[in-house]
């Protein structure tokens, strides 16, 4: 019993005496990305860790700006195919996903396509369509920012596993 008490204790000791090799500010600097400071075992690892960790975010960054920025929330795209959807006479209800209303409307503008011949409802039309298109585009914009900032999390999850010796 006294021998565990005492590896115990050395336990403490070894980590309380690498913490204080790390300075204040690399302490602050590992905190902030999610990285305990107890699991380092020098300045220079600290210094390694810091980097690779905002190389990483550096180029989360650059794959998220590079593909552009969505001007529009889910909740406005969802808007503006409801009110697409009231011009199409096709009815909607509050907790239809924007996904589900995509579909009704492509499914209502394919039937309109094939029964209008007439050229003045196919200018309309083609309106309908075009709004349609840019709702799907933005909608496909969110959808890739969405799983980049996923994934990013992803991997500062698993750097904080492999840091901490957890599998």
């Amino acid at each position: 019993m006294s021998v565990n008490s005492i590896s115990s204790t050395n336990n403490y000791s070894i980590t309380q005496s690498t913490q204080n090799k790390l300075s204040e500010e690399t302490k602050r600097k590992l905190q902030a990305l999610g990285i305990d400071p107890s699991t380092v075992t020098s300045e220079s690892q600290a210094q390694a860790l810091i980097a690779s960790a905002q190389q990483r975010i550096q180029e989360t960054q650059n794959e998220s700006s590079s593909k552009g920025t969505c001007t529009s929330s889910e909740s406005e795209l969802i808007s503006r195919a409801k009110d697409l959807a009231s011009k199409l006479n096709i009815s909607t209800s509050s907790n239809d996903s924007l996904e589900n209303l995509i579909d009704k409307l492509t499914s209502k503008l394919n039937i309109l396509q094939i029964d209008n011949n007439n050229t003045s409802n196919k200018d309309e039309l083609n309106q309908y369509k075009n709004e349609l298109s840019s709702i799907q585009n933005e909608y496909s914009s969110i959808s890739e920012n969405q799983n980049t900032l996923l994934n990013a999390m992803n991997m500062t999850a698993n750097i904080n596993k492999m840091m901490l010796g957890i599998k």
